[in-house]
């Protein structure tokens, strides 16, 4: 399946989710999700989440008991890394890698922390994973010269997530979420093997917005 069908893919599954909601608001809800991503990759020749990138989109949500959902998100996320000023003084000059990704994440939620008063839950732990697909590469600066190994990434992301949102209001909420790469960044059968074979790290902190 080529990438643009990928995301098209992604795109109708999110659609037909937000169409079953308009007939089904009891079990269902939309909102949408705006933040940033501060990431690294391990084994890039930086360290520290230095590289900052947006993340946001749109996320469907089905309730399954009262303090339990499954969520389902379609993002634009950009990841990557870069070195740290530090480091740009150590290794003589500015390393970095610009990751662009479709991220869908499909988490398991649990809620607590009544708020009797207007009848929703304050907290809410999630868990699960996320298939991202690269849209767009670019490296530089890298003495182990991953920047002419661009067209060798790793069109597919597969990752393990963990997180924690707080909600304001029944509809307002903030989030925090570590999100680690379960494959390499590198096609293992198109790179050059003398190289890394890199594996990407985030932290992704979000506005949240529920209709």
């Amino acid at each position: 399946m080529s990438k643009n069908n990928s995301i098209l893919c992604a795109i109708l599954v999110v659609c037909a989710i937000f169409s079953t909601n308009l007939s089904a608001q009891n079990r269902f809800k939309a909102g949408i999700v705006a933040g940033i991503n501060v990431a690294q990759i391990r084994g890039d020749d930086t360290g520290g989440f230095n590289k900052i990138g947006l993340v946001g989109g749109v996320r469907a949500i089905t309730i399954l008991e009262e303090k339990m959902d499954v969520s389902m998100e379609l993002l634009y996320s950009q990841r990557g890394s870069r070195t740290s000023s530090t480091e740009e003084t150590r290794l003589g000059r500015d390393v970095e890698i610009d990751l662009d990704y479709v991220e869908v994440p499909v988490l398991f939620n649990y809620k607590d922390w009544l708020n009797e008063e207007d009848n929703f839950y304050h907290v809410q732990a999630s868990i699960g994973f996320a298939y991202s697909r690269l849209i767009n590469s670019a490296a530089a600066g890298n003495t182990n010269e991953h920047e002419t190994e661009i067209e060798n990434f790793n069109d597919d992301d597969f990752s393990f997530v963990i997180g924690a949102e707080y909600f304001i209001s029944p509809k307002f909420s903030i989030s925090a979420r570590w999100v680690t790469s379960i494959n390499l960044l590198y096609n293992n059968e198109k790179h050059n093997p003398n190289l890394n074979g890199l594996r990407g790290h985030f932290l992704s902190f979000r506005t949240n917005y529920l209709f």
